[in-house]
């Protein structure tokens, strides 16, 4: 069975959730909802995003606060740029 995902908004009136612009599904079709609150700001989101995919595994969230972190500068070095390097050895 294919499964296709769609993400769109809506809001409950009467027991009844009103999409925003959403697809035209047929009476009967099987959905999966997901609520969320929107008294949160974009930022608590975003962290709990951030939270989630960490416990999955997928990303490692540096524990260091963005302000102690220093700004990355580039090590200088003599001969050609990696950059032609490479499209030469792809020659």
């Amino acid at each position: 069975m294919a499964t296709d995902t769609i993400v769109t908004t809506g809001v409950v009136r009467g027991n009844t959730i009103v999409l925003d612009n959403g697809p035209s599904l047929r009476d009967g079709t099987r959905v999966t909802v997901t609520v969320t609150k929107e008294e949160k700001s974009p930022e608590e989101r975003r962290r709990e995003l951030y939270e989630r995919l960490e416990a999955e595994g997928v990303i490692t969230v540096p524990k260091t606060p963005p302000e102690q972190i220093r700004e990355y500068k580039p090590i200088k070095v003599k001969g050609k740029p990696l950059s032609q390097i490479i499209i030469e050895e792809r020659r």
